[in-house]
């Protein structure tokens, strides 16, 4: 694909490329382009343009509508190329093939890849929130699957869950948990508890399946490790953030130059540490 085009890639072209050149991608509309209808084929919705000219926009064909889309976006291109950073086109029907949040994705949204999901593609405004917890989810998973009977999860710095991260996503609803401490958050040794966690395991002590952070975290590895080997019957886990993987004030700067959106109100990157600790099932 030229640099210059906007011609969109495929999911399985866009998935071979290094990460460092698919990581910003925008959704195009499929829709090919259609001749202007003639000024002269309606008096009538001549009158409706010339009175109305907002509404003129929404009877023009829809391949009219993608060819002007087509072209904001190379503009958007050579803006983003510009500034340093590689911008691609992704088909409407390509994106179907990869996964966004839900109600995306939309028309001139700029979106970052996942750094460990291939296939994911999040909205700049919400890429450092949704990856943060994820992570969390994640090590909630793994230390749940692990056999842990109680789990508290508290804020040592950073972030809390005033930014929007969901704890009770973490959990699946058939998951036998009482979750405390939710609307009375307390502060215990200088950290902020943000939840507690009360379970009931139903299956032996094992590794769940997809991780995608785990294979990053050698210390998440050796606690895995020591549960399944040596019987632990405690834990300290903490999950960690502290790279914005490039996500920040100069690239936001940039896409909004490039005439691109967010896709809702940015969250700026903070270092954070949230801390894992509990019990475990006594070993059998």
């Amino acid at each position: 694909m030229s640099e210059d085009t906007a011609g969109a890639l495929s999911a399985q072209e866009l998935l071979e490329l290094p990460y460092s050149r698919r990581r910003i991608i925008v959704v195009s509309d499929d829709q090919k382009a259609t001749p202007a209808p003639s000024p002269s084929s309606s008096p009538g919705s001549r009158t409706l343009r010339t009175v109305f000219p907002a509404l003129a926009i929404g009877l023009l064909p829809a391949g009219i509508l993608a060819a002007n889309l087509a072209i904001e976006l190379v503009k958007a291109s050579k803006e983003m190329r510009q500034g340093g950073e590689d911008l691609l086109t992704v088909s409407s029907a390509a994106a179907l093939q990869l996964t966004f949040p839900v109600g995306h994705p939309r028309k001139k949204v700029a979106y970052i890849g996942h750094p460990v999901e291939p296939k994911v593609y999040i909205p700049v405004a919400d890429f450092h929130r949704f990856l943060f917890e994820h992570k969390v989810a994640e090590a909630l998973r793994t230390i749940r699957s692990l056999g842990a009977v109680t789990i508290e999860v508290s804020r040592v710095e950073g972030w809390d869950q005033s930014v929007g991260v969901n704890l009770a996503a973490a959990v699946p609803a058939a998951t036998p948990v009482d979750v405390g401490a939710s609307a009375t958050r307390e502060r215990r040794k200088g950290h902020l508890v943000l939840s507690t966690m009360r379970l009931t395991p139903t299956s032996p002590p094992a590794l769940p399946g997809n991780l995608v952070w785990l294979p990053h975290e050698p210390l998440w590895q050796e606690i895995a490790q020591a549960r399944l080997e040596s019987g632990l019957d405690s834990f300290v886990l903490d999950v960690r953030t502290s790279d914005d993987y490039g996500v920040n004030a100069g690239l936001k700067a940039l896409i909004a130059k490039a005439g691109l959106e967010f896709g809702g109100s940015y969250v700026e990157h903070r270092d954070t540490v949230w801390r894992l600790q509990g019990t475990f099932s006594p070993a059998h």
